[in-house]
């Protein structure tokens, strides 16, 4: 195939985490996400219409496209997704309007098509600046290949690459020798953010009361701030009532005056390069390819995010109060903030509601309203990475929800292992079990060896779940919890009664003994009837039943401080 002039471009935004969380001011935190949800559409695609203007000021077809698309795009949330071809792609290249057509934007990932090198690199440079003089620190990696080949685009399985396998290869490389400094610094002379240390650069004369902290008439802020800020109200103008741009304040007011406690969760999808690779076996050219992609982004998007969505942010209208505000949904990774009285059930209902045969891993930090969101976050992703995927990954496991937690006391300036060792909290009974309530598991469409017109990622299926649920019948033989083991131990817990349960995080700290004797003394003072409720013949075998379960009584009694415990037990109370 001869050579031809056209351009693969990855475009990959660089410590969205760190630009979100920079800020412990919700607004801010709501701005920085919808920044960068919209990143592309708000500025790449301008800088291209600059970028083709340009290319086309000696012609005179200028005008005649001035305000038109100069990249080809594809809606992701069309019911029928718009079918790509490299053909009709080269037909819209030859003409004056177009410079690129979008490729593929899902999972993190923005591909690009351009027509030529010389519009690639015009429209990355207007792009970056535009960021840099707009936004200030937000960083975008672009890397690029050269001689794409129409029927190359995903590898056979040979030695010969395909193109976006020689892009990601490349793109590897990229991140990790570019440099990811500050962009620009502070002279002695000028004012500067006590939080970001940069540039006050911005101030309003008449600053709305929502983000002036003190009785003045005007508010500085710095590039980044202002940008955050501006988007957020252009968002809560136009969409107000969609987005809920109070629930995340009134998460937070909610918990003044009690316990000022809140829970972010960071939840991440699994095995999803190897599901990637399945959507693609024994394809290789771009039609193909690339079609098969943007349906599986949109499976994706629709199993862990929208159809999450429709519970997760719906009003709790016998408490009066939203349940959670969604941070972060794209793909398959989420982030939610809620009040920690509810975490519990958030999170169970989320991971429970999980069809077969994708599966996600929980990270949540428990911490109070005034702690850095950045802090929470990190330690919430830690959770997430640290303690339930490397679980997977040392127990050979490809499907199974997991769930992590820390209790943030203090001291979560530190790596979540050095605050558990430190906490003498290293030896726990977690990661814990969310089994799934989808019910086709069974079903005969999950067998697709017989089956030629399942999606090629869904080949496979029935022996994967087959292996994995050999795994975990092992697993929970060697003491891995299921959130039901959780529940029947919590349930039985609790019929030792609150300040009881709080006085047992000193002895379960300390040792078997000490905690064996604060179990006799409590036991020996409960009532017939609550005795007769657990079950147990005797006061040894009840002492025995929590001894034997150290690792969830120490979890549980920690947990309590959360006010999950204070929570199930007013459930219990209404049930009665």
């Amino acid at each position: 195939m001869a050579e031809n002039g056209y351009v693969l471009c990855m475009y990959d935004i660089r410590g969205k985490q760190e630009f979100i969380y920079k800020s412990s001011k919700l607004k801010e935190i709501v701005g920085a996400s919808l920044i960068i949800r919209d990143l592309f559409e708000d500025y790449l695609y301008d800088a291209a219409k600059t970028c083709r203007d340009e290319m086309n000021k000696e012609s005179k077809v200028k005008e005649e496209y001035k305000d038109k698309d100069a990249i080809f795009k594809y809606d992701p949330n069309k019911e029928k997704l718009d079918r790509f071809s490299f053909e009709k792609f080269e037909d819209r290249m030859n003409g004056n309007q177009y410079i690129g057509e979008i490729v593929y934007d899902g999972g993190g990932n923005f591909l690009m098509l351009y027509k030529n090198k010389e519009a690639m690199k015009n429209t990355t440079e207007i792009f970056t600046k535009k960021i840099l003089k707009e936004i200030g620190t937000l960083k975008v990696v672009a890397t690029y290949i050269g001689n794409i080949r129409e029927d190359n685009y995903h590898s056979d399985g040979t030695k010969d690459p395909g193109d976006y396998e020689k892009l990601y290869q490349k793109h590897r490389f990229r991140e990790s020798t570019a440099l990811y400094t500050q962009p620009y610094g502070s002279l002695p002379i000028v004012q500067t953010s006590p939080v970001s240390s940069m540039p006050l650069t911005y101030m309003y004369d008449h600053a709305p009361k929502d983000i002036s902290a003190s009785e003045k008439s005007y508010f500085k802020c710095s590039t980044e701030t202002n940008a955050k800020l501006k988007k957020y109200w252009e968002e809560a103008k136009d969409h107000g009532d969609e987005m809920g741009e109070t629930i995340l304040d009134n998460i937070v007011a909610e918990t003044k005056g009690e316990d000022s406690m809140l829970a972010i969760f960071y939840i991440d999808g699994n095995a999803m390069g190897a599901k990637v690779q399945a959507c693609l076996h024994g394809k290789k050219n771009y039609d193909d390819c690339v079609n098969l992609l943007r349906e599986f982004s949109k499976k994706i998007q629709k199993t862990f995010i929208d159809d999450r969505k429709k519970d997760m942010l719906k009003e709790d209208k016998d408490k009066k109060h939203y349940r959670s505000r969604i941070l972060i949904g794209a793909g398959d990774e989420m982030t939610i903030i809620c009040r920690a009285d509810e975490s519990y059930e958030i999170i169970k209902e989320y991971l429970s509601k999980i069809p077969s045969p994708y599966s996600s891993c929980a990270g949540a930090a428990i911490f109070h309203s005034h702690t850095p969101f950045s802090d929470a976050y990190r330690i919430a992703e830690q959770c997430c990475e640290d303690t339930c995927k490397n679980y997977m990954k040392e127990n050979g496991l490809t499907l199974a929800n997991l769930m992590d937690f820390e209790y943030c006391q203090g001291g979560i300036g530190f790596k979540l292992s050095d605050i558990r060792k430190e906490n003498g909290d290293d030896d726990n009974s977690r990661p814990w079990l969310v089994e799934s309530n989808d019910k086709k598991k069974t079903s005969y469409h999950y067998k697709p060896v017989k089956n030629k017109n399942l999606p090629p990622w869904e080949k496979g299926k029935a022996t994967e779940e087959a292996d994995n649920k050999k795994i975990i019948e092992k697993l929970k033989e060697d003491k891995l919890l299921t959130l039901g083991d959780v529940e029947d131990f919590h349930k039985n817990l609790s019929f030792l009664g609150r300040s009881n349960i709080k006085g047992l995080a000193i002895p379960v700290s300390l040792s078997e003994s000490a905690l064996r004797t604060e179990l006799r003394r409590i036991i020996a003072h409960m009532s017939k009837d609550k005795k007769e409720s657990m079950g147990f013949k005797s006061d040894i075998e009840s002492v025995e039943y929590f001894i034997n379960n150290k690792k969830l009584l120490k979890d549980l009694v920690r947990m309590y401080d959360t006010g999950y415990g204070k929570a199930k037990e007013e459930e219990e109370e209404n049930a009665e």
